[in-house]
C-alpha cells in the first residue's frame, strides 16, 4: 500500500529523535525535507529500552490507560523494535514486532497469549486500529511513496517555535492518506503537528507533540496526542527510556514472540 513519502515510524509512542546534521544557511526542499523526517523520525527507540502509556479517550472522555516496555535497536542498518504490553491484564503479555527489510518494507508480528500463537499482520489488516488506539499498523512503519509529491507551503510558527511546513499528496488513489501536512520544528526537525486527510480531502486525524526533552543529548518527543475527527483520541507519555545495549537476535524473532 503507498503511503505518504515520509510516514510516521516505528512504533506506537515517543522516543529517541536522532536527526542528521544540516546547515540552515542552505534552503532545503521539500523532497529534502520529506526524507529528514523520513530518516530522523522520533518513534524508533534505537538502542533502547522505552517504558511508556497508551491512553484511549472515547469521545465521551472516559480514560483506559495501557502500560508498554519497548526494546529496540539497528540490526544492520535496519530497525527492529519489539513492544510488550504490561497492563491491563486482558492484553497483559501481547507483544508487537516490527522488522525493517533491506530495499524496503518493513514485516509486522503480533504474539496473542490468549490464543498463544503468533501471526504476521499483511495486507488491508495494516490499516486498521492498531490495540484499540487512533494509530493504524502502517502509521508505525517507515515506509517511501516515491511517486509522492511534496510542496513546502509557507513557513509558519506554533507558539514561540518556527517551523517549516511540507504537505505530502499520495501518489496511488488506494493509499491510506490522500494527503499528510506536517509542521516540522526547524531546530531539530521534531514533527510538531500532524494532520492526515482523507480521499474527501478532510482531516481525518490530527498528531500533537505536546512536549519534548533532552535525552543524552539528543532531542525526544516525550509526549504526544493524535486526535480523531470522529471525537476519540490516543495519549502517548514516554516514562522513561533506558539505554539498552547487545540485545539479543532471539529478542527480535517472531519465533520467539511467546516466550
Amino acid at each position: 500500500m503507498n503511503r505518504s513519502k515520509w510516514i510516521l515510524s516505528c512504533w506506537v509512542a515517543l522516543a529517541l529523535l536522532l536527526v542528521p546534521g544540516l546547515s540552515h544557511a542552505e534552503e532545503i526542499t521539500a523532497d529534502q525535507l520529506a526524507a529528514r523526517v523520513v530518516k530522523g523520525n522520533g518513534f524508533t527507540w534505537e538502542g533502547a529500552t522505552t517504558r511508556l502509556r497508551m491512553v484511549l479517550i472515547d469521545a465521551g472522555g472516559q480514560r483506559s490507560e495501557r502500560s508498554i516496555e519497548v526494546l529496540g535497536r539497528r540490526h544492520e542498518g535496519m530497525l527492529e523494535s519489539v513492544a510488550r504490553f504490561m497492563s491491563p491484564s486482558d492484553i497483559a503479555g501481547t507483544k508487537f514486532l516490527m522488522i525493517e527489510k533491506q530495499g524496503g518494507g518493513t514485516e509486522q508480528h503480533i504474539y496473542l497469549p490468549g490464543l498463544k500463537r503468533t501471526r504476521r499482520v499483511v495486507g488491508r489488516e495494516q490499516e486498521g486500529s492498531f490495540m484499540g488506539s487512533d494509530f493504524t499498523y502502517n502509521d508505525l512503519q517507515r515506509k517511501e511513496d516515491k511517486s509522492a509529491k511534496n510542496t513546502r507551503l509557507p513557513d509558519e510558527n506554533i507558539g514561540s517555535e518556527s517551523t517549516y511546513v511540507l504537505e505530502s499528496k499520495a501518489g496511488s488513489p488506494t493509499a491510506t492518506y490522500a494527503k499528510i501536512r506536517t509542521w516540522i520544528r526547524k531546530t531539530d526537525f521534531i514533527p510538531l503537528r500532524t494532520q492526515f486527510f482523507d480521499a474527501a480531502g478532510k482531516v481525518a486525524k490530527t498528531l500533537y507533540v505536546r512536549r519534548t526533552q533532552e535525552i543524552d543529548g539528543k532531542p525526544t518527543i516525550a509526549e504526544a496526542y493524535m486526535k480523531s475527527a470522529a471525537g476519540h483520541a490516543t495519549e502517548l507519555v514516554v516514562d522513561s527510556v533506558k539505554p539498552t545495549k547487545d540485545l539479543p537476535d532471539s529478542a527480535f524473532s517472531p519465533l520467539t514472540l511467546d516466550r
